[in-house]
């Protein structure tokens, strides 16, 4: 796929990346150029076919050549992200068997316990120096290449237990990113920003991979932290992400209008609310166009541009639950927010709602080849191009989340009557209370998240008597308001209390517990995908957790 795109673009641009200020362009045939001397770097390193080569550094073009030129090579790509603890990084070499491995960094390359590591930086530029020089054992190589052969082995953790690697064929990824292209509206003149880890394969499939399926063009951002200037410089088409970011855009922008006085705040609540009625009109009549117009005019333009840079079409949101007031106010100012759901294990998204066909609170529908059904416990089975081959190394993990051929998800939903796929919670997410009572405890948590003063809710009572929470109030945010602890306490409180009148008595939120921080990677508090490890936590913060229980809340 990549060859052939290739051959089609040659000198058009492909990947923009920073160096100091300024942004440098790689074309595609300098890119395949680099990608093949990356592969003779490795085969005269001695990399055999089949051979698993880690791949360890942050998002770049050298972390993106040296995955395609491993593949170049008939060897297996084995991503380890930047920031895993030495021993994840042990266990994952073990268990693929890496005995060579590439690092962006010597930091990085301390992690890894392999008999031989090279550096981008010095080796691997070296060899993109020196060009191609094994170009027929390439070709002999590329030549006996079959989709079915094995092209990536991605571990994931979950929340719990040994990370477990993701064996992902050629034709997995190459059959996923072509169904997501033909469901989304993007061709060769669309262009993205790029920011989520290439380790995962959120990012590395649906910012990469289904990029060179549709010949677009990718900057590469510098991290989270720089997306609002890069935004502005790069004013992306396309865009992928967490909802998090989505949500501190949305956090940021009623910040300023809250310093901002009564009549603008006036005029942007009318604004957002003309936005909403626009979108959610199944007709627009001559009354509500001409509001719209005013409404753009006076405040939705100018927040558009101020947001995404002014030209994205759409965003496409991932790997977490999207709230549905940033998902509304997103559609509001007119920046459709896609809500897309899938797992390392089916090769990324399975399901999306698209331009054409979207319902706020779903993740859509399948794309084209996939099939999903729901068992009879409400939970989520994939049947699709995408499958993995099956966990590495690893019969037992695989036996029990693979059956004949349905992936076994661990997320629960449903279809609606219209054919849209909601999700509603994890399978193991699931507890049950003291009294018997079954809780699910991700849609309370989202409801706690509807307050913006909070970055994290995490509900607890499995063999408890009653349910209580952890929550992280956004402290900065919180000062910036002239907000003190009992006025956040408060205001967490009526949210707790609000939600309560719509619970069961069983499910109601007895007490909660405001925390100094948010949970960590480095601490174990959170998987790679940023997933809360709630036995972790709950560990963590025992001491909270069991005053809460002792009948009184234990404000830190």
């Amino acid at each position: 796929m990549f060859l052939r795109q290739a051959a089609k673009y040659g000198e058009r641009a492909l990947i923009h990346w920073q160096e100091g200020d300024a942004w440098k362009v790689e074309s595609w045939n300098r890119m395949r150029d680099h990608v093949l001397a990356v592969a003779s770097g490795l085969i005269e390193a001695g990399v055999k076919p089949g051979d698993s080569v880690v791949l360890i550094g942050e998002n770049s073009l050298p972390w993106l050549y040296c995955d395609f030129g491993i593949q170049a090579a008939e060897a297996i790509t084995v991503p380890i992200y930047p920031n895993s603890t030495p021993e994840i990084a042990r266990k994952i070499i073990a268990n693929c068997g890496a005995t060579f491995a590439i690092a962006s960094s010597r930091e990085l390359a301390g992690k890894l316990e392999v008999r031989d590591v090279k550096l981008m930086e010095e080796e691997v530029a070296e060899w993109v120096k020196r060009g191609v020089t094994q170009t027929a054992e390439i070709a002999a190589r590329l030549s006996r290449l079959q989709p079915d052969d094995l092209c990536t082995i991605v571990y994931t953790s979950g929340t719990t237990g040994d990370p477990k690697g993701v064996e992902l064929m050629h034709r997995n990824l190459v059959d996923i990113s072509e169904a997501a292209v033909k469901v989304h509206p993007i061709t060769d003149q669309d262009h993205s920003l790029s920011w989520l880890p290439y380790s995962h394969v959120f990012g590395r499939i649906n910012e990469i991979f289904i990029g060179i399926v549709y010949g677009g063009q990718t900057w590469i951002s510098r991290g989270v932290d720089h997306l609002a200037k890069e935004l502005q410089q790069v004013q992306p088409t396309v865009m992928c992400s967490a909802p998090r970011v989505y949500e501190k855009m949305y956090a940021a922008v009623l910040a300023r209008v809250r310093e901002s006085s009564r009549p603008r705040q006036a005029i942007f609540n009318w604004a957002i609310g003309v936005g909403k009625r626009h979108f959610h009109a199944q007709s627009v009549g001559p009354v509500l166009a001409a509001q719209h117009r005013l409404a753009d005019r006076l405040v939705l333009a100018s927040l558009r541009q101020r947001l995404t840079g002014g030209k994205l079409r759409f965003f496409i949101s991932g790997g977490a639950a999207l709230a549905r007031e940033i998902e509304e106010f997103f559609w509001a100012i007119g920046v459709p927010i896609l809500n897309g759901w899938g797992m390392t294990e089916t090769s990324s998204g399975v399901c999306s709602n698209t331009l054409r066909e979207h319902k706020f609170l779903t993740v859509g529908k399948p794309f084209p080849g996939v099939e999903i059904k729901i068992a009879e416990d409400g939970e989520i089975l994939v049947k699709g191009q995408g499958n993995m081959r099956g966990y590495h190394d690893n019969p037992a993990a695989t036996a029990e989340m693979l059956k004949d051929g349905w992936i076994y998800t661990g997320d629960i939903g449903e279809f609606d009557s219209d054919g849209y796929l909601k999700i509603t919670d994890r399978k193991k997410s699931l507890f049950k209370t003291a009294g018997g009572k079954y809780i699910a405890p991700v849609p309370l948590e989202q409801e706690l998240m509807r307050n913006p003063l909070l970055v994290r809710a995490l509900v607890v009572g499995d063999a408890r008597p009653y349910v209580t929470a952890l929550v992280v109030p956004d402290w900065e945010d919180a000062r910036k308001q002239g907000l003190d602890e009992g006025a956040v306490r408060a205001s967490i409180q009526k949210t707790i209390d609000d939600l309560n009148t719509h619970l069961g008595k069983w499910e109601t939120i007895k007490y909660f517990t405001m925390l100094p921080h948010d949970f960590t990677e480095e601490a174990g508090e959170l998987s790679l995908k940023l997933d809360v490890k709630r036995k972790v936590v709950a560990e963590h913060f025992r001491d909270q957790v069991e005053a809460m229980y002792a009948g009184k809340s234990a404000a830190s």
